[in-house]
Formats: C-alpha cells, structure tokens, sequence
C-alpha cells in the first residue's frame, strides 16, 4: 500500500508526465530524488543501488546535492554506532540463563546487524563522488559477502554439533559484519565526512 509521500511523489510525477512541462518534470524528479532516502531508510536488505540512483544525486545542482548526501549520513552513522557501541555486550544477560536463552538473543542480534548493515551499505553506495568508486565499492562488496560465506562454512565445520554451537556461529557472525563496517567506515570515512 502507498505511503503518502509515495502517493505525492507519483501524483507529481504522473501531472508532470501529462503537461509535458519539463520545468514541472525537473521539479518532480528534484521531489523524487528528495524522498529517495525515505525508501532507502526503510530497506532492511543490502543491495546494489544503480549507477542512474546514484548520478541522479551526483547530478544535482551543488547545493541540492549537498543536502541530499546529509540525508544519507544520518542513517549510516546511528546504523554504524549502533553495531559498534554493542561489541562484546552482546546477550550477557542471556548467557547467565543458559544456552538456550543465549541462542535465542544471539540470533536477534545478528538480525538487528544484517539490518543496521543494510542501512549502512545502501546509504555508503549514495555517498559515492563517482561511479568507478561506486564500482569498486560494489565489487569489493560482492568480494567480502564470498569470504563471510567461507568463515562461517568453516565455523560450522568447526562446531557441527552441540548446543553452543549456534551461539558460537552468532559471535563469528557479529564480529565479521562489525569489522566490515568499520573497515568501510575507514576506507570511505572521506565520503561519509564531506
């Protein structure tokens, strides 16, 4: 169901298609480009954003595009210090009660860091000043997700069986999506910045 941002936005954009006024169309991609982040904000996945999503704030006029990028960051750093604040406090109440219990926390936790990861890369690919940073950022992306997939293959050979063993997938877990977003924060610390 439409939101009514979404409804003003396709309102505005759909009066614009019919006048064939391309000062009202300018205007509605301007609203569009502006309520992009409203949909980024929401997604709870990560995914590549296309060299047009990005080029349509590249493209902008300086000072709208300066606007639009502070969009992005606000996002991205409450994301960033929300996984990086919760280092090494993760479920401690939880691993006083058992196993079980700790499992349980250990699995939210690790939701809770697939999600702030997804609002944080999604809003990273936005802060790019070009599209071969884009590219590479993209690639290097796609390079990390194969080596996360090999480590926790080798977490769960390690720890087959046994009721600590999911436990112990979730700590590996956590600790490679938080390295990973401090390592981007570092290399693109220039991006999220400026």
């Amino acid at each position: 169901m439409a939101t009514s941002v979404q409804k003003a936005v396709m309102g505005s954009f759909c009066l614009c298609h019919r006048a064939y006024n391309p000062l009202m169309k300018f205007k509605a991609g301007v609203i569009l480009v502006l309520a992009l982040p409203a949909f980024c904000y929401a997604q709870t996945t990560a995914r590549d954003i296309s060299p047009a999503q990005l080029q349509a704030v590249i493209g902008l006029p300086l000072n709208q595009a300066v606007k639009q990028r502070e969009t992005y960051k606000g996002p991205l750093k409450s994301s960033y210090e929300h996984q990086i604040s919760m280092i090494g406090k993760d479920c401690q109440a939880e691993i006083k009660q058992g196993q079980q219990p700790y499992n349980i926390c250990m699995g939210q936790a690790n939701e809770q860091a697939d999600k702030d990861f997804a609002i944080f890369y999604n809003n990273l690919q936005m802060l790019c000043h070009d599209q071969d940073q884009l590219t590479t950022l993209q690639a290097s992306e796609m390079a990390w997700q194969i080596y996360k997939d090999s480590v926790l293959k080798a977490t769960h050979a390690s720890w087959p069986d046994g009721t600590g063993a999911s436990g112990f997938a979730g700590e590996v877990y956590l600790s490679l999506v938080r390295d990973h977003m401090r390592e981007l924060d570092e290399i693109y610390g220039l991006n999220i910045a400026q």
